[in-house]
C-alpha cells in the first residue's frame, strides 16, 4: 500500500513539474511571438509591393513604347507619365498609402491599356 502511494505520489510530482515546464515554456513563445508581430507592425505587404513594382514597370514600358505615342498622341502620353511621376512621389514621401498607390496604379495601368486599344477582359490585376 506504502509503495502504491509513493508511486502515485511520484507522478503526481511530475506532473506537477512537467504542467509548470509547459506553461512556462507556452509563456516564453508567446513574449516572443508579440515581440515579431511588433517589431513588423509596419511593414507593408510584400505581395502588393512586389505587384505594385510590376504595375509601375508595365505603365513605363507601355508609355515608353512607339506605339502607344502613335495611337494616343504626345499630349496624351505626357499627362500620364507626370499623373504616374505624381504617385511615385507621392508613395515616396508617404504621402499616400501603399493601398491607395496601388488602386491607382490599376486605375493607371488600365488607362494606359485603353489607349493602346488592349481590351479590358485581357487586363491582369
Amino acid at each position: 500500500m506504502v509503495s502504491i502511494m509513493n508511486i502515485a505520489l511520484l507522478f503526481l510530482l511530475a506532473g506537477c513539474i512537467l504542467i509548470y515546464l509547459i506553461t512556462r515554456y507556452e509563456k516564453k513563445n508567446k513574449n516572443e511571438v508579440e515581440d515579431i508581430l511588433r517589431a513588423n507592425k509596419n511593414v507593408p505587404p510584400l505581395f502588393m509591393l512586389r505587384s505594385a513594382e510590376l504595375k509601375v514597370n508595365a505603365i513605363k514600358s507601355s508609355l515608353n513604347n512607339p506605339a502607344t505615342l502613335a495611337l494616343a498622341g504626345k499630349d496624351e502620353v505626357t499627362r500620364m507619365q507626370k499623373e504616374l511621376d505624381t504617385l511615385i512621389d507621392g508613395y515616396k514621401d508617404r504621402e499616400i498609402t501603399l493601398a491607395v498607390y496601388y488602386s491607382k496604379l490599376g486605375a493607371l495601368l488600365i488607362s494606359v491599356n485603353d489607349l493602346k486599344g488592349v481590351p479590358a477582359e485581357a487586363e491582369l490585376s
